[in-house]
């Protein structure tokens, strides 16, 4: 029995005087942050349709592309008198090389007192609205610029007067 409490003294003396090595690990780590230009769109042009005669009967289109081509289809006739056509245009200014989504409306009203017609909108940007892409590199300045036309139906019924209307187009960083 003493052999037995002596050696049990002995364990706990040895238990007590070395303490346990708990296994540990670190490690660092850093932080970092791109800050870059903010982004601005500003309108360089309107989308004009000019002056156009309605058909005399039926329904037509006057279409003004991208490009700022007016053409006249279904009886509409196109006047080179009034507003010259052109398509609209606007520029994205914003950091070098960044991926940004553009947003341009399928469609938008144009009112003439309580008459409207609704407009089909096109753009000459290439490939989708979503990936463009601003032009130089990260660090510089960096822009796209871009177009919208349109399509407007105009009937034998339509009232006549001066139609206006507004779209919004916004841009954002991916």
């Amino acid at each position: 029995m003493i052999k037995s409490l002596a050696a049990a003294a002995a364990l706990l003396t040895v238990a007590v005087a070395a303490p346990a090595m708990a296994q540990s690990a670190s490690t660092t780590g850093t932080g970092s942050i791109t800050v870059i230009r903010p982004l601005t769109i500003t309108k360089n042009a309107d989308l004009k349709f000019g002056t156009v005669v309605r058909p005399t009967t039926g329904s037509g289109t006057v279409t003004v592309s991208a490009a700022g081509a007016r053409s006249v289809a279904g009886g509409v006739v196109g006047l080179s008198s009034g507003d010259t056509p052109q398509a609209a245009q606007f520029t994205v200014d914003g950091e070098g090389g960044q991926s940004i989504s553009v947003t341009i409306p399928a469609t938008f009203s144009i009112a003439n007192g309580s008459d409207t017609l609704t407009v089909t909108t096109s753009n000459n940007l290439t490939g989708s609205a979503a990936a463009q892409t601003l032009s130089n590199a990260l660090g510089s300045a960096g822009s796209l610029s871009f177009r919208v036309g349109g399509s407007v139906p105009v009937a034998s019924t339509s009232p006549t007067g001066t139609y206006t209307g507004t779209f919004t187009v916004s841009a954002a960083y991916n």
